[in-house]
């Protein structure tokens, strides 16, 4: 285990044409006191051996198979040496400060769990792809911003409801202390999930709009895939199960029902309502599992149901992107 600073793990799978990109800017950081762990889902298109040729500083996790984007981000965690441990997705390009920026956001923030990026997509050019995650009344999580030009309208350091793993920095303690993602999870909401068990401790996140990375997100306008409409659905239920009070469930079951209409019509716009029965059924078969993880929560919560309600989004946050996460 290195001694250093901060540790930077990338989850991988076939992605060696990102990670051509992605390694040359993580290598040109101003932050030197790093380490980079690529955390690999079994690829087989060769990313292993461009990584060992050309990025040999570069650590390697040889998971053998797609174990998901939160598995393999718990294996780096736990790989990781660092005091502060940041996620970045494979198809990024982070600034040059990147890394700096969020390290000097934490420690502004002593009372912070979590720092995340300004985000930007890479096309449309000029279009912000997330500043921060929000969670609205109806418990959507969406990134903040998403999809908007961007003008300016994200430049100030505030606090929001939780980091993105596309691109954050983390306490490393605090990573302990929450176990990681939770893996029944595979991908997607796997990072909200994580950000409100550890606001529910009372930590905070912090948006760093200093912290500067591109992102190649995929389009999700039509078509969306039966595998990216199953995980949002079920995932969001273990979010809501596990980590919404009961009285604040019961409040807000209209809203709930609304957003849950939002991701019927995705189903049936993409000729894949069957995906919405699997994820149901995968609910109900995990429910003993997310009960236990849902009195272990509440034992443990600091915040009560108002400061937690104060924490949601008023403002309705839309269409959550999939596709290329």
């Amino acid at each position: 285990m290195a001694d250093v600073a901060c540790s930077i793990v990338v989850s991988n799978w076939n992605g060696r044409a990102d990670l051509e990109r992605c390694l040359p800017c993580l290598a040109a950081q101003t932050f030197a006191d790093h380490e980079v762990i690529v955390a690999d889902n079994g690829s087989t298109d060769g990313s292993l051996e461009l990584v060992r040729e050309h990025f040999p500083g570069v650590r390697v996790l040889e998971l053998g198979a797609n174990l998901g984007f939160a598995t393999a981000n718990n294996r780096g965690f736990e790989a990781a040496g660092g005091h502060y441990i940041a996620l970045l997705n494979n198809d990024t390009e982070p600034a040059p400060t990147w890394l700096a920026e969020l390290v000097a956001c934490l420690e502004r923030h002593p009372e912070a769990a979590s720092a995340t990026s300004k985000m930007v997509l890479f096309e449309p050019a000029g279009a912000v792809d997330g500043a921060g995650d929000i969670v609205d009344w109806s418990f959507l999580p969406a990134p903040r911003g998403h999809g908007e030009p961007d003008e300016g309208q994200y430049e100030d350091e505030v606090e929001v409801f939780s980091a993105s793993g596309g691109a954050a920095l983390w306490r490393g303690d605090v990573l302990r202390q929450l176990d990681g993602f939770d893996e029944e999870f595979f991908i997607y909401y796997e990072d909200v999930d994580l950000g409100f068990r550890a606001r529910q401790l009372g930590f905070t996140c912090w948006y760093a709009p200093r912290s500067v990375v591109r992102h190649r997100r995929g389009a999700a306008t039509k078509g969306l895939s039966v595998f990216e409409l199953f995980h949002p659905i079920k995932n969001r239920w273990f979010l809501i199960g596990k980590n919404v009070p009961a009285s604040l469930l019961l409040r807000r079951l209209r809203a709930i029902a609304g957003g849950e209409l939002v991701w019927w019509h995705r189903a049936r716009a993409s000729g894949h309502l069957g995906a919405v029965g699997s994820a149901y059924w995968t609910v109900l078969g995990s429910l003993p599992r997310i009960l236990r993880q849902r009195r272990a929560i509440a034992r443990s919560r600091t915040l009560d149901e108002a400061a937690i309600d104060r924490l949601l989004s008023r403002r309705w946050g839309g269409t959550p992107p999939v596709g290329r996460a």
